[in-house]
């Protein structure tokens, strides 16, 4: 069976390999609030241009509505042979609504589609990294307030240099992180341009309002070449490496917390809670929370 989507020259369907490697939508599904959300503003864009009537727009409106319910329920099936989460929607929302739901498509290409919903799913991280950050930041100032005068070693090659306080050592983490919310925030200020209406690589003849888009999925601006909008993957490499500096960051932080809770230095304990046990060595308290820092950024992403 042919794509409804692209297959419309072929007379046979893919083999069975073909179809395994083409699809995309084990991974991409993650996607799916993201490419509910740029159809909406593709919608109303549409509606508001007199290229989709006003019926035809409520239709597709409350049908992606029903969709993003019951993806968020748990009540979607996800298939395989649609490829990826694009066609995933775009198929149910024909099973819903019949024939308006192949107008959404018009003047879009899976290309300025799914280059937008990448976008917006890099911003959302982003955001939520910030949050989280900025509440690590206050932990860590909350304990450098807390132990201003507490006197500890400072340490070089692990030999005892020259007393710091506690309080002085936690703020120098407060310093990376700040610098880790900067490079995160000048990735997030690059990514935020639309490539809504580039199309499959150069536009479309179709009267498109790609600022109206822009501006309904809070970006900054339409991006400039329709080539760079649905090519371009630079700002995806952009966060992975803030990403990638920042989880060296987490990880020494982490790292030293292992010391200090060890019998040889015991300057830090931990409760029950982030603390973990041997089978074979009943004495000992591993502080094994620690071990998963700066290798989980997902987690912290909530993505």
């Amino acid at each position: 069976m042919t794509s409804q989507i692209w297959g419309g020259r072929f007379s046979g369907g893919p083999s069975d390999v073909m179809e395994a490697i083409n699809a995309s939508i084990d991974f991409d599904k993650r996607l799916a609030k993201q490419d509910i959300r740029g159809s909406r503003a593709h919608c109303s864009m549409l509606v508001a241009q007199g290229i989709l009537s006003k019926d035809d727009g409520e239709a597709i409106m409350n049908g992606l509505l029903r969709i993003e319910k019951d993806i968020s329920d748990g009540n979607f099936s996800f298939k395989r042979s649609l490829e990826d989460i694009h066609m995933n929607i775009e198929g149910r929302l024909s099973d819903l609504i019949g024939e308006p739901a192949g107008r959404l498509h018009t003047a879009r290409s899976r290309n300025d589609q799914v280059a937008t919903d990448f976008r917006l799913w890099v911003r959302a991280a982003i955001e939520a990294l910030d949050e989280q950050l900025q509440g690590l930041q206050s932990a860590l100032i909350d304990k450098a307030e807390a132990h201003a005068d507490t006197i500890m070693p400072g340490f070089t090659h692990l030999q005892a240099a020259q007393p710091v306080t506690f309080g002085h050592h936690m703020l120098a983490y407060v310093e990376m992180i700040g610098r880790d919310r900067g490079r995160f925030n000048d990735a997030r200020t690059r990514l935020n341009e639309s490539p809504l209406g580039a199309g499959a690589l150069a536009g479309t003849s179709f009267p498109l309002d790609r600022d109206r888009t822009a501006k309904d999925l809070d970006f900054d601006r339409p991006m400039a070449n329709s080539l760079d909008a649905v090519s371009d993957r630079d700002f995806a490499l952009e966060f992975l490496s803030c990403a990638s500096i920042l989880s060296v960051h987490l990880s020494r932080l982490a790292e030293e917390l292992v010391i200090w809770a060890s019998a040889q230095f015991g300057f830090v304990s931990f409760t029950d809670a982030f603390s973990t046990g041997s089978s074979m060595m009943p004495q000992k308290r591993n502080p094994d929370a620690l071990s998963f820092c700066g290798v989980k950024l997902g987690a912290l992403s909530g993505q």
